[in-house]
């Protein structure tokens, strides 16, 4: 089992690209989350949101059988290693799950006008630096994919997200903090961090290959 081209090509691209700039961190490598990888308190639902949560469980499972890119926020907490490529105007990350890779945009740009974007699973993402912490602002969801968040709501249209990259131990962890803002979804601001092992090297794929039409398959998801 391999990557696909586009894959391919992505990681070529940033690894022979310009180095990441002497200035900032470089989050480049296989990073993997563990059993204390989470700190994740529980959301601050509106009612509505609450009382969604059940159907929304059924719906992101349905995604997950017909092979939908399952998009932020579950991308960034795929259990197998997560595969982060940086140059000086865009990082690059990889999930084995089936996704589209994810770009963080770091050459200054700002998000497109509303009615100029294309709503995706993984949202639009700007990032800038602040010292060692890297910033990034992600909006222009869509309604496809893994929609629920972890410590309860979903992602929606409206959501939006921030999170704030930076090494620890000597680059050998990575923490992530993230927070999503959505007045129909949360009462307040939820906030939650992963921290991330960093792994000099994989033995598997890193991309999982999944097939919405093969009838095995299928039929043993139907049945279950």
């Amino acid at each position: 089992m391999t990557m696909s081209m586009p894959l391919i090509l992505l990681l070529i691209a940033l690894q022979s690209s310009v180095s990441p700039s002497a200035a900032h961190p470089d989050l480049s490598g296989y990073w993997e989350l563990r059993y204390d990888s989470f700190s994740v308190p529980a959301a601050s639902l509106t009612a509505e949101a609450a009382a969604d949560q059940a159907n929304q469980r059924r719906r992101d499972t349905q995604e997950v059988r017909s092979c939908i890119n399952i998009g932020v926020p579950a991308l960034m907490g795929d259990r197998a290693p997560l595969d982060i490529r940086q140059s000086p105007t865009v990082i690059g990350m990889v999930a084995k799950s089936p996704s589209s890779v994810r770009y963080m945009y770091t050459d200054g740009r700002s998000h497109p006008d509303k009615d100029e974007l294309d709503p995706t699973t993984n949202g639009h993402s700007i990032g800038h630096w602040e010292g060692e912490v890297l910033v990034v602002d992600t909006i222009g969801f869509n309604d496809r994919g893994v929609r629920m968040i972890p410590g309860g709501g979903v992602r929606t249209a409206n959501s939006h997200l921030i999170e704030r990259y930076r090494l620890l131990e000597g680059g050998q962890r990575l923490s992530v903090t993230f927070t999503w803002e959505d007045p129909n979804v949360f009462q307040k601001p939820h906030t939650y961090e992963f921290r991330y092992y960093r792994v000099h090297q994989i033995r598997e794929p890193r991309v999982y290959q999944c097939n919405p039409n093969d009838a095995e398959r299928a039929k043993f998801l139907s049945e279950r």
